[in-house]
């Protein structure tokens, strides 16, 4: 059986794209914290007849990412990778602390590095598809850590996918404002595209993306 891993696929972006994954895939849904929120994106998966199990784990916490891997492994060929795990922080930079920066630069870089190193040793063929950020393209104030780290996974992007292709294609996407529960935190009354369009560009990514590519959500 093909299996595919999507991070942080307890809600939003997450969720959709564990749904469209679950039609040809068995889907391991990726989790840190919500369980309850976890278990609902399988079992929405399984009531449209599809395959999933959740499996917690922090992408930060190189550990916790290998087991992640192992247990898709024991599903079978692991075929998609979606480091979709992210975090967000809009404030003034010199309002923020080191620690701050450092939490969001390590679940968005360093969590995509893990996920896509730890996958590598038991994928032979297949996509990674690295879900950046408009705002990695084109910053914005006020959201320097998160504009960098989103940036780095572009830059990551492109520098593995020519070092990995043919055999395993390495995608990146960069969604606008998306209709999440991380956005709203901050930006309650902003027009946003809804989760489901992204997944749609990520299976676009899946299907037709060019390695290296960074796809732009419009």
């Amino acid at each position: 059986m093909d299996v595919a891993i999507v991070t942080g696929a307890s809600r939003g972006i997450g969720r959709s794209t564990a749904m469209e994954l679950s039609k040809e895939y068995f889907v391991v849904v990726n989790y840190l914290r919500n369980v309850d929120k976890a278990m609902e994106t399988v079992a929405l998966i399984e009531e449209k007849g599809g395959n999933a199990m959740a499996v917690q784990g922090d992408v930060s916490n190189y550990e916790d990412v290998k087991n992640l891997v192992n247990k898709a492994a024991e599903k079978g060929d692991i075929k998609v990778v979606v480091n979709n795990a992210g975090v967000y922080d809009v404030r003034p930079f010199s309002s923020m602390m080191p620690s701050e920066w450092e939490h969001v630069v390590l679940v968005n870089l360093y969590g995509t590095m893990n996920v896509t190193h730890a996958a590598l040793e038991k994928m032979e063929s297949g996509t990674i598809v690295n879900v950046s950020s408009i705002i990695g393209i084109h910053p914005i104030p006020n959201a320097a850590p998160y504009c960098a780290s989103k940036a780095g996974v572009v830059a990551f992007t492109q520098s593995i996918a020519s070092e990995l292709a043919p055999e395993i294609k390495v995608v990146c996407v960069a969604p606008g404002p998306t209709d999440t529960d991380m956005l709203r935190k901050f930006h309650s009354a902003m027009f946003a595209d809804p989760p489901d369009k992204v997944a749609r560009y990520i299976m676009y990514a899946i299907s037709s993306g060019k390695p290296g590519d960074c796809i732009e959500v419009h």
